[in-house]
């Protein structure tokens, strides 16, 4: 201690001796010294926390994914699909609320005016008037606005970029047990609500789309049918299900390995400009495997749930589900109804099943609600399906009714809305977080009511409510595009199929354009 002390002393009679400049010039050096010290440390925390970070990453499974054109995407489009979906939800509210608002402001401009009449005048005004001015108090619009031209203010909606070069589409060629032989043996395959497989390999195999040189194709078509092929062993041979998924996940298997071992065209896009149709509302999920192998593809399927972890808005494309009948997709079967209009006997109507096994796992317990709705409502037919009561009887009963009621199941979607399209009544969409075919041209809230799961308890004094020019203008919209939503034999141009490849086409570019993915 007594020798700290020496020293101490010793130093403080050495620097007193020294002259003041050189005080001054060992203290700035001293305090550089600090400064760098401190940055040193500053930057070896930074690259600790990094690698740190980096650790976490690779631990919980999301390094970024490197892709070659050398950016970290995955954030990107994980953020970009954020953004998507806020816009989209605070474009529906902010339409929604000036929609009402624009009503009311004409039914408050409406209620002034009526109370300058007289007194006989205003205690004859008509149940009609009053029911529009309910109606505008307390009517639900859906908006789907997903894309931006300010050409339509009302709600920003794009042309199916009709202006866009379609896609030139190789087909490739498969051995006949994936697909052909199927659909040949299993005839529902190609008629039912899930028959788009079939159809899309059917309708491009003799497109004008189609070319035969693979060098030539912007797109390619992977024709595998393997709703058609899982459902023979779910369904028809009863094998259970966990055996099931794996014989169709063996199955995309063996036609992958085709198309990545005997062409080139795979490996340069990772597949991105290869197309898949999955028809159910499983979607890809049938294919087990297919995070692993097919993930950057383009899927074309019916379910857009946009909570589906299977679904992606920014490469997917929701198509109309199949309905094969003639009665409901043939132009002159549907003009019949507009030029002789049957009379409307019921206020709303569906069939189908309403109390399920699962309780209200089935669509969270809404079509039971719903019964208890409608109980007490004569005007209504709300029940399951009828034997006596064939497809003739079902179309005539929808054409029938003002509103045909399309509550979800298992899933969002359900053919029941497009078969109300195709016959002229209005669908009522009840069902939260559903992307409907081909939004980015058609402005459902034009044509269709959409009530919100929760909000569905209003769901008779809303339909009772619309007003009668209110309900026939929306049939009129429907008259305009109900095509849309058919699949014609051939295709014809505004059907289900072109309407396809100009999405296609529209993808096709976005994706071309973008440095999130590398298109051809």
């Amino acid at each position: 201690m007594k020798r700290r002390k020496r020293v101490s002393s010793l130093i403080s009679d050495r620097i007193e001796t020294l002259p003041s400049e050189t005080l001054i010039g060992i203290l700035c050096l001293a305090i550089c010294f600090l400064l760098i010290g401190a940055y040193a440390t500053r930057q070896g925390k930074l690259d600790y926390d990094e690698g740190m970070e980096h650790d976490a990453l690779v631990i919980t499974g999301h390094e970024h994914e490197h892709h070659t054109d050398g950016f970290d995407d995955v954030p990107m489009l994980q953020r970009l699909k954020a953004i998507d979906a806020a816009l989209h939800v605070a474009e529906a509210e902010r339409l929604e609320l000036t929609e009402e608002r624009a009503r009311l402001m004409k039914a408050v401009a409406s209620n002034d005016t009526d109370e300058e009449e007289s007194e006989e005048s205003e205690d004859s005004a008509p149940a009609q008037r009053k029911a529009a001015l309910l109606y505008a108090n307390r009517a639900l619009s859906n908006s789907t606005c997903t894309t931006y031209d300010h050409s339509n203010p009302r709600c920003s909606r794009v042309p199916l970029a009709v202006d866009l070069p379609l896609p030139r589409i190789y087909v490739y060629e498969l051995p006949s047990r994936f697909n052909r032989d199927m659909s040949k043996k299993y005839k529902r395959c190609a008629t039912d609500q899930y028959g788009t497989e079939v159809f899309f390999h059917e309708a491009l195999m003799v497109s004008e789309l189609r070319v035969r040189t693979p060098e030539e194709a912007t797109m390619f078509f992977v024709p595998i049918y393997g709703e058609c092929f899982l459902w023979q062993y779910e369904m028809l041979r009863r094998e259970p299900r966990v055996r099931s998924y794996e014989l169709t996940n063996d199955f995309y298997m063996e036609a992958l390995a085709i198309v990545r071992g005997q062409y080139p065209f795979w490996n340069r896009t990772l597949g991105r400009d290869h197309i898949f149709v999955f028809p159910g509302a499983r979607g890809p999920t049938i294919f087990s495997d297919w995070q692993i192998h097919i993930k950057n593809s383009v899927y074309l399927t019916p379910e857009g749930d946009r909570k589906a972890f299977y679904y992606d808005t920014w490469k997917d494309i929701v198509i109309p589900g199949l309905e094969a009948d003639e009665r409901f997709t043939h132009p002159a079967s549907r003009q019949q109804l507009v030029d002789n209009p049957p009379e409307r006997k019921f206020l709303a109507y569906f069939r189908g099943t309403i109390f399920h096994r699962e309780g209200n796992a089935y669509s969270r317990g809404l079509r039971p609600r719903l019964h208890g709705l409608f109980v007490n409502q004569t005007d209504i037919i709300y029940n399951t399906k009828k034997k006596e009561c064939d497809r003739q009887c079902y179309r005539q009963e929808m054409a029938e009714s003002v509103f045909c009621l399309n509550p979800l199941g298992w899933t969002p979607w359900t053919l029941r809305f497009y078969q109300a399209v195709m016959t002229r009544c209005i669908p009522v969409l009840i069902a939260d977080d559903i992307e409907f075919p081909f939004e980015s041209g058609i402005d459902y809230s034009e044509f269709a009511l959409k009530i919100r799961e929760k909000d569905v308890d209003n769901i008779v004094e809303l339909m009772r409510s619309m007003p009668e020019e209110e309900r026939e203008r929306r049939r009129r919209v429907m008259d305009r595009i109900w095509q849309i939503f058919t699949y014609q034999r051939p295709p014809v141009g505004g059907d289900a199929f072109y309407a396809t490849m100009h999405e296609l086409a529209r993808k096709h570019r976005m994706f071309k354009s973008s440095s999130i993915h590398e298109w051809r």
